[in-house]
């Protein structure tokens, strides 16, 4: 018995482990794509300095991914609760709209602003 559970457990482990990078790398991809399709490309940019907007590049250092997903989720409400959202009304002057997004959307731009991050710390440690 063991040694079935064994064997299942291996070609299990064999058949699902080429998925794991490409479901992240999906992933952040659909981040990239919500990004661009509703709109975010209008008021921010990452690495590419300030728009109407913050510049998304390091986000995900700067705040919690609790705080993200909130602020991603429901801006309106964090607008009048939060003081960090507060801060960012006082020093932008145009609050950023409730865009609406599904959680799976949500789950994709964080996946995305932490690639894009990622890959700009990588290219830090080049230098």
């Amino acid at each position: 018995m063991k040694t079935l559970v064994s064997m299942i457990a291996g070609i299990l482990l064999v058949t699902l482990l080429p998925f794991g990078p490409v479901l992240g790398e999906e992933l952040h991809q659909k981040g990239q794509e919500v990004f661009q399709s509703k709109g975010c490309v209008a008021c921010h940019t990452i690495g590419g300095g300030r728009l109407v907007g913050p510049d998304l590049k390091g986000v995900t250092q700067r705040r919690e991914e609790g705080w993200l997903r909130k602020w991603l989720k429901d801006p309106d409400t964090m607008i009048q609760t939060d003081p960090i959202a507060k801060e960012m009304l006082k020093e932008y002057l145009v609050p950023m709209p409730n865009q609406g997004l599904t959680d799976e959307d949500i789950d994709a731009l964080i996946s995305y602003f932490k690639h894009e991050d990622s890959k700009q710390n990588n290219n830090k440690k080049e230098e």
